[in-house]
């Protein structure tokens, strides 16, 4: 994962001699979810609210469509309400999307593309018995693993100063619970950010 990313950067490096980059930063809310065939997810799983903040690098490609990354921190996971109480299952996570999108000269955007994620870490959060809650464990054999491949689709609106907000939707495609109850994180995030 860590020469994936040091790739990317090299690349974005390269290409910033060939166009002008722009940069920014964005901040915002993550409403979390998970796709899973575990039995209590399926029936009682809910939104779990969080926040992320990032950055946002854009190589353009030409007038109308430009190379999007950046890298993000933010929260995903899933909240099982059940029994009176809620169970947070919360992955802290950075995530590296790898986007085309194409601009129009009103300042509405589009894009989609591959999303890089790797889980920092997570927990469980029991918020009726606290002796129940416990760190995950990462690796191959062990609760869940750290890398995690997905798809972005996002729009959004763009003014001439550079103040943006935007939509964006992340679908895992990975299955990160090397047990037998498959485990997909997915985030649908709001943000308002700024374009130096």
């Amino acid at each position: 994962m860590k020469k994936r990313i040091i790739f990317l950067l090299s690349i974005l490096i390269s290409s910033a001699t060939f166009a002008q980059v722009s940069f920014g930063l964005k901040a915002g809310y993550n409403a979390a979810s998970v796709k899973s065939n575990e039995a209590e997810i399926t029936a009682d799983g809910q939104t779990l609210s969080g926040f992320h903040i990032g950055s946002v690098v854009n190589v353009p490609l030409n007038k109308k469509f430009s190379f999007q990354t950046g890298l993000n921190l933010g929260i995903k996971g899933v909240n099982v309400a059940h029994d009176g109480h809620g169970d947070k299952y919360k992955f802290t996570a950075i995530d590296i999307p790898l986007n085309v999108v194409v601009t129009s000269k009103k300042g509405l955007f589009a894009g989609t593309g591959l999303n890089l994620g790797y889980n920092l870490s997570g927990k469980l959060d029991a918020s009726d018995d606290p002796t129940e809650n416990y760190d995950f464990e990462f690796g191959s054999a062990k609760n869940f693993t750290r890398a995690d491949l997905g798809i972005n689709f996002l729009v959004g609106y763009q003014t001439k100063s550079g103040i943006f907000v935007s939509a964006n939707s992340l679908v895992s495609l990975t299955d990160i619970a090397p047990s037998a109850v498959s485990w997909k994180n997915n985030v649908i995030s709001l943000s308002i950010g700024y374009n130096f």
